[in-house]
């Protein structure tokens, strides 16, 4: 398993596996609309009350208490008219696999109940389709106090010894943050099913599933990436403050705040100051990162194309910083040609990401990285080796060099996010963070 702060990823089941939003809005209106229509509410009245148990759902909006099992049984009997639109949110079984594969113990915290009369993917609180990624599943009929309160979490660290510094809880609504605060655990907000109406604070915000994968391999409060971020923000602060203020004491206030920048980068990368001065620190205006373009080339046997660098003699995905004058688009192709001696097409976006989040070691200066999606058009005629390329190859995901990535440019789960890509091309969704 690569490094990690986190042994236990922890899911709940609806609104962050399971996309059932639509599923049990129809459900629930249509149990509303023929029981309680004096309550008058509206389909979009009903987000805020998602992701809480269904009865403590009934009670806020109004269910006088002798309805609320009359009202819970019709509101499931109606689940089996939307069943067919209950599916795992795109990328979600990729990344399930890949944290499995990784060595990290899953499990799930859900509020369904054990043995429901409704089966499937929107009664089980084990579906098939996932049954194989998970190891604990912990029901609302496993506790006597089932989330928001802790005994849910509780309970899973008494059956797997897990302290609450190795878990991670991931999910879609604040019963899900409190649960996780009870218990003193890590939470991390499920943004692609969360329909909480209000900013709630918690350690992790995640855009997509595959920003889990992103949390989990990366070293929680690393003194040098603190380090890093200060040095970033001061020196923005300073050469923003330079470029604007008219007041010349105040100038020269913003430019030692731009050199204490410089000297604390210098102090975290060893590198000379000459360097880190080159990078970014004397720029003029306002400060703006580096993009970095990478393209992910499959044949027909899905296979993923990368290229043995000269300099380094270690594996990558063609690319290269965007040149002035290119687009993310040309310059992919312009890299591929280069680099691989390959003619291609771009077909999607796979992801923008800040490179010193996810890469190391740190630049001292912003970057972002492009990852695109490519056919191949044409093959150039024979490989020769290039000043930058010794050869190329393809690569199935099983047979990635992994000790033998350049991993400052492209890490092993940047490129299982581009198979991943690849395998689900029509209903990928860019990560953008």
């Amino acid at each position: 398993m690569l490094a990690s702060s986190y042994k236990h990823i922890i899911f709940d089941l609806d609104g962050t596996i399971f996309d059932t939003y639509y599923a049990n809005l129809e459900a629930l209106a249509d149990m509303m609309e023929a029981r309680h229509p004096k309550l008058n509410f509206k389909r979009e009245q009903y987000d805020p009350y998602f992701g809480i148990p269904g009865r403590m759902c009934l009670q806020k909006l109004g269910v006088a208490q002798e309805e609320i099992e009359a009202s819970m049984q019709e509101w499931v009997g109606n689940l089996e008219k939307y069943v067919s639109t209950v599916k795992p949110f795109p990328t979600m079984l990729s990344v399930l696999s890949f944290l499995k594969n990784e060595g990290f113990t899953l499990g799930i915290i859900t509020s369904r109940m054990r043995n429901s009369a409704f089966k499937g993917t929107l009664g089980d609180c084990l579906p098939d389709i996932i049954a194989p990624y998970f190891t604990y599943v912990i029901s609302a009929s496993d506790v006597k106090r089932p989330k928001p309160y802790p005994d849910s979490m509780l309970r899973y660290m008494e059956l797997t010894g897990a302290k609450p510094s190795e878990i991670l809880f991931v999910g879609d609504a604040t019963t899900d943050l409190e649960c996780a605060h009870n218990a003193g655990v890590d939470f991390g907000l499920a943004l692609w099913g969360a329909k909480i109406p209000y900013h709630v604070r918690c350690k992790h915000y995640f855009l997509n599933p595959f920003d889990v994968v992103q949390a989990v391999l990366k070293k929680r409060d690393d003194p040098q990436d603190r380090l890093f971020r200060w040095a970033d923000e001061i020196q923005a602060l300073g050469q923003i403050g330079v470029t604007y203020s008219k007041n010349i004491f105040d100038t020269e206030r913003y430019e030692r705040m731009r050199e204490i920048a410089k000297e604390m980068l210098i102090f975290a990368t060893g590198q000379s100051d000459l360097t880190v001065r080159e990078s970014f620190l004397f720029d003029k205006g306002y400060i703006t990162p580096k993009i970095d373009t990478r393209a992910a080339i499959f044949n027909e046997q899905g296979e993923i194309l990368l290229v043995k660098e000269r300099l380094s003699g270690l594996w990558n995905m063609p690319g290269g910083w965007c040149d002035e004058n290119e687009t993310l688009i040309s310059n992919t192709v312009k890299e591929v040609r280069e680099e691989a001696g390959l003619l291609v097409n771009v077909k999607k976006l796979i992801a923008i990401i800040d490179r010193n989040h996810h890469n190391s070691p740190r630049l001292p200066y912003g970057a972002l990285k492009s990852f695109m999606l490519c056919t191949k058009e044409e093959v150039l005629p024979k490989f020769l080796p290039t000043d930058e390329t010794l050869e190329r190859a393809w690569f199935s995901l099983e047979k990635i060099p992994r000790d033998k990535l350049r991993v400052d440019t492209n890490t092993y789960d940047q490129i299982v996010m581009c198979f991943n890509a690849h395998a689900n091309c029509d209903t990928w969704q860019a990560v953008i963070e």
